[in-house]
């Protein structure tokens, strides 16, 4: 029993509540209503069923528990702009006096104290805007329990995570080893049509959702006029080859250089890979900030057949 949703952020959770209803000698009432979500679902809308499927009864009490607080953690996202504007604004202000980047990560007490209150404030302006969104959907024992017993709560979300998730993997070492995989696959796809280095891979993870970028590195010219120019290689990709690597693609495409891409041009890949739910970017060129990973001697003529 499947529904409409074909974005991976909801892949897990939808295998986990179709095996629910398989399993179920009736009915639930929800039924119709989580199998008409889909794209155009709000929210709010989402998390109205959720929390009647919560309600109904059929999931451990620590996965109903999930499913409703990290829904209205996603409720409570479209407000934040407004809402944390004024202290996001400060905080900025500080990293561009300290020469500070987004994920510069300092160790306990080495941060600017005026930093360390800024983004104090962030977060407990967030805090406070999350319980009250729990207040608002009716769910007063959640909102009590995030502002009083923060391990507890954690501790609960992070048990009905896993009745969703079972398969994430603890293991730093075997972490890599998918994402290793993932780099071979996009490796065997590129046909080289200049000097080539090897392929960079950059990654960011969220809730068991992976967003990744793979690109080819620059190379550097050594020698003669153009010594030192960094160029781009250029490389043809195998899409068929790429697409079927996948055990499902709920979105696969090109995206063409424009002024909301700071990627570039790239292919998408929106799916799961190894259990694994991705959106993988396959980059033109790598990111302003790679250094070059290939030297390519432009002097060197090519040997004469004897």
């Amino acid at each position: 029993m499947e529904n409409r949703d074909n974005n991976p952020l909801y892949g897990a959770l939808n295998q986990k509540l179709a095996a629910v209803l398989e399993s179920s000698a009736t009915t639930p009432a929800w039924q119709e209503a989580w199998r008409g979500l889909g794209p155009d679902t709000t929210e709010e809308e989402r998390l109205a069923v959720y929390r009647a499927i919560r309600d109904a009864g059929c999931l451990p009490a620590d996965a109903g528990f999930f499913l409703v607080s990290w829904q209205i953690d996603a409720v409570t996202l479209q407000d934040t702009d407004k809402a944390l504007r004024e202290h996001e604004e400060r905080l900025e202000a500080i990293r561009r006096r300290y020469g500070l980047d987004e994920d510069t990560i300092f160790d306990p007490g080495e941060a600017p104290p005026e930093y360390e209150e800024a983004q104090g404030q962030v977060d407990d302006t967030w805090d406070a805007l999350y319980a009250t969104k729990m207040q608002e959907w009716g769910e007063p024992e959640m909102a009590r329990l995030f502002r009083t017993d923060r391990a507890e709560f954690e501790r609960r979300s992070e048990a009905g995570r896993r009745f969703f998730h079972p398969h994430d993997v603890e293991d730093e070492g075997e972490e890599d080893d998918w994402l290793d995989t993932l780099l071979e696959v996009v490796v065997a796809c590129v046909e080289a049509e200049s000097p080539m280095g090897p392929l960079g891979m950059r990654y960011w993870e969220e809730d068991n959702f992976w967003e990744i970028w793979i690109y080819p590195t620059p190379v550097e010219l050594v020698g003669g006029r153009h010594d030192g120019e960094v160029v781009v290689p250029g490389f043809s990709l195998d899409l068929e080859h790429l697409r079927s690597a996948f055990e499902s693609v709920a979105g696969f495409g090109w995206k063409a250089l424009g002024f909301n891409d700071a990627e570039g041009p790239h292919i998408f890949v929106e799916g799961v890979f190894q259990g694994h739910e991705v959106y993988l970017q396959v980059l033109a060129q790598a990111p302003e900030d790679e250094e070059p990973a290939l030297k390519v001697d432009t002097t060197k003529r090519p040997r004469r057949r004897e």
